[in-house]
């Protein structure tokens, strides 16, 4: 009897290295969060605000700030607060890539296991060390956070892979594309926000007063904790600029055509929210952008095929869009209820304009500009060119034979209007007089012809009964001789 076939599941060489470096990670960014919470606590102890907090409401507070970090909820008096420190989550996104470096010697599917790894270690540390906090619902981000490290060190050294075969090229030129196109819509994002904060500053001086900042401490407090906000800042200004717009509460909109004319929270960074609506002529900034990429994407990331180069671009824009899906998703925010319950930019709408302004135009770029589309479109040209060349000679001689005829007629024309000698006169004239009597003499033989006709048959009709009669009266032999015939 033949052996069955056994499959077997064993797990990759090197996992353990990479769920240590999921572990790892976790822990690091829960103790820096903690840390800078405790030096908070420390430095701002002496304010009347603070007498009622101990040290187990800090380190409560950075247990619920950590579960905030990977996307978690926290409660208080039935109104749910969410806000993500996005700057903290790309922080600990950098320090999952560099922990899996110990997994470069081993399969690449090792780097995946510090996915569970950092979600069972996050778990642990929101549920232990937060007050307000609910653990499971930073499940989302717990999983994201490691799984984009990984695919980062995963994606970094197959893009290293020269020897990959040429087919495979497209997929890590794709990858390289879309990161440089991630990365430079985070920078005009940037210089969006730098101008935002620019022009805002007075109010947002304004609501800093608001707050009561007694000392240097109190102002760096405050102004670090937004700072961890960068990249939810830079989330809104993109966008605005992209024409979707985002909330400041549930019934404020702002965007390029809306200008949003409700009350605002009292956060600083908020001061700078644009308060006119210029129009929808700032969408040609990302347009722009997207172009340069194009041209970018035609000269350093060719190839040789149009479906390659076609694939390579596909990649490209699916990588912008899951990218600007969820950093819009993670710079989304409720801060109360009713009226903040939801702030941050509608994630939706915000991702179809940027992959279409972005995405889109570098990709059509790219395709117009390759040597295999400008052959096409040549080729194209040329037999229209040859088809017009043929109808217009058709055209010209169709005009040359309708003027031929044309000119033919004018002559026959010319001919017949022109006037007669006096000799060719008199000859015609015979000649129609001679006609004339020529018509009157047939019309008279017409009209006798019956006549004469009809006169002859009854003349031949008389001759031929006195003959018949006369012959069957003077042959009575011959009428005897019929009669015995017939009996």
């Amino acid at each position: 009897m033949p052996d069955r076939a056994t499959i077997r599941v064993a797990v990759p060489q090197g996992w353990a290295r990479g769920a240590l470096a999921g572990i790892e990670a976790a822990f690091a960014g829960w103790a820096l969060i903690t840390v800078f919470t405790m030096i908070a606590y420390l430095t701002l102890r002496s304010n009347s605000w603070m007498n009622d907090t101990t040290p187990r409401d800090a380190l409560g507070l950075g247990g619920d700030l950590w579960a905030a970090v990977i996307g978690g909820t926290s409660v208080v008096g039935d109104v749910h607060y969410r806000a993500i420190p996005t700057l903290m989550g790309a922080l600990l996104i950098v320090l999952v890539r560099i922990l899996l470096r110990t997994t470069a010697g081993y399969p690449r599917s090792a780097a995946l296991f510090a996915v569970p790894g950092f979600l069972l270690t996050s778990w642990l540390l929101a549920g232990a060390s937060g007050i307000y906090s609910h653990w499971w619902t930073g499940t989302l981000g717990a999983i994201l956070i490691p799984l984009i490290g990984s695919v980062w060190f995963v994606a970094s050294g197959y893009s290293r892979d020269n020897e990959a075969p040429s087919m495979q090229h497209w997929i890590s030129g794709g990858l390289k594309l879309g990161g440089l196109s991630v990365l430079a819509l985070v920078a005009v994002s940037a210089v969006a926000s730098v101008i935002a904060l620019v022009a805002g500053w007075s109010r947002m001086a304004g609501i800093q007063e608001i707050l009561g900042a007694a000392s240097g401490a109190d102002t760096a407090f405050i102004v670090g904790a937004q700072l961890l906000f960068a990249p939810t800042v830079m989330a809104w200004a993109a966008s605005w600029w992209s024409g979707a717009g985002f909330l400041t509460a549930t019934d404020s909109l702002h965007s390029p055509v809306v200008a949003g004319t409700g009350p605002i929270p009292p956060i600083p960074l908020l001061g700078a929210v644009p308060e006119t609506a210029p129009g929808m002529w700032v969408i040609l900034a990302p347009i722009m952008l997207g172009i340069g990429l194009g041209v970018v994407a035609s000269r350093s990331f060719r190839r040789e095929h149009l479906l390659h180069q076609t694939a390579q671009g596909v990649l490209s824009s699916v990588i912008v869009a899951s990218v600007t899906a969820l950093w819009m998703w993670s710079a989304t925010m409720s801060m109360g209820s009713v009226r903040l319950s939801s702030m941050g930019p509608r994630v939706g709408w915000v991702t179809l304009a940027l992959v279409l302004e972005v995405a889109l135009p570098a990709l059509i770029i790219a395709l117009a500009s390759h040597p295999t589309t400008r052959a096409l479109l040549g080729e194209g040209a040329g037999r229209v060119r040859n088809e017009g060349e043929a109808l217009r000679r058709r055209a010209a001689e169709r005009a040359s034979r309708v003027g031929a005829t044309a000119s033919v007629a004018d002559e026959a024309w010319a001919e017949a209007s022109e006037p007669e000698e006096p000799g060719n006169a008199d000859v015609s004239a015979d000649e129609a007089e001679d006609l004339e009597a020529v018509a009157d003499a047939d019309e008279q033989d017409a009209d006798e012809m019956p006549e004469d006709t009809s006169e002859t048959a009854a003349e031949d009709a008389a001759d031929i009964e006195p003959v018949q009669a006369e012959g069957d009266e003077e042959d009575p032999e011959a009428k005897a001789t019929r009669r015995e015939g017939l009996n």
